[in-house]
């Protein structure tokens, strides 16, 4: 079967999700933010960006500011173009877009395939996020991180802290650091925050989070939205706190380098305790200062006049 964000030959037409993404071209779309954080952003060729990012200006204003950097048009999409689901309202919006490039956030799990799948000719679909399934950009921050700290990940243990189950970003870091070789990528959560399927995606689960720490080199906390899960999948949040919180003793189960990585906005009290929160700006404003090279990154290989 063919891989919906490749063309024949194996050139990435669209970005929808960092599974099954090809080595190389996980490893392109990290060469070229590099080479746009250090200044280089040629133009592209003049096209429209199309933004459907409702409910999030600044993400939307953050892809404006990229496209034009590129000298490509950036274009707002009513919020009310695509529908709540993954269907006809979205597929009939994909299919009249003029060729260009669509950056597309949805609720709904699926929705960027979707887009790829009714893209009138020449539209090229980037995801900036589709429900639970996949967040590529800032997973690919996060490996960027590793790499920049790290150097290399081929002998890194990576352990995951949080709300798995349903985090996009958390799907996508997994597929993009077993891509990148990645030997060891652990899961710690209540067992209603993991996924299913944690084998087929090389991850092993631990019971506490004192054996999911231990002698880890990269530590991923996930952010909780416990309004959203609380009930049968989550008993409380202090109950949360007490078990999983990630605390200065939790970590000293870690390697005295660990690094700590945080995909979202945590909540002192909730994933992690107020020390360690406190600690958290310095790497935040590392990975918000990844992220629009990255864009800038995808925007210019969807293009079509990248390296």
């Amino acid at each position: 079967m063919l891989n919906p964000q490749l063309d024949r030959r194996g050139e990435l037409i669209h970005l929808l999700t960092t599974e099954g993404l090809p080595r190389r071209h996980v490893e392109r779309l990290l060469e070229a933010a590099r080479a746009r954080a250090a200044g280089e952003t040629p133009a592209a060729t003049p096209q429209p960006v199309f933004l459907f990012l409702p409910d999030d200006p600044a993400c939307r204003d953050a892809y404006a500011d990229a496209a034009t950097r590129l000298s490509l048009l950036p274009v707002v999409l009513d919020a009310q173009d695509a529908g709540s689901e993954p269907g006809d309202g979205l597929a009939q919006t994909v299919s009249g877009l003029a060729p260009g490039i669509l950056v597309l956030r949805h609720a709904a799990s699926g929705a960027a395939h979707c887009a790829a799948k009714h893209a009138a000719p020449g539209l090229r679909v980037v995801n900036a996020g589709d429900g639970r399934h996949a967040d590529p950009l800032p997973a690919l921050a996060l490996v960027q991180a590793m790499q920049d700290i790290k150097q290399d990940l081929t002998n890194l243990a990576v352990t995951l802290v949080g709300d798995i189950r349903h985090s996009p970003v958390a799907r996508s870091v997994i597929h993009a650091m077993t891509t990148l070789g990645v030997p060891e990528v652990r899961a710690v959560a209540p067992r209603t925050l993991l996924p299913d399927n944690l084998p087929q995606l090389g991850v092993r689960a631990c019971a506490t989070l004192q054996e999911g720490l231990q002698d880890a080199d990269v530590v991923i906390v996930l952010p909780l939205d416990v309004e959203r899960i609380s009930g049968a999948l989550l008993p409380s949040a202090r109950e949360y706190a007490q078990f999983y919180g990630v605390t200065p003793a939790a970590l000293a189960a870690a390697k005295p380098d660990a690094l700590l990585l945080p995909a979202g906005a945590l909540t002192p009290g909730v994933e992690v305790d107020g020390d360690v929160a406190a600690s958290l700006p310095p790497i935040e404003a590392q990975l918000a200062g990844l992220l629009q090279p990255l864009r800038l990154a995808a925007l210019h290989v969807l293009a079509g006049d990248a390296p």
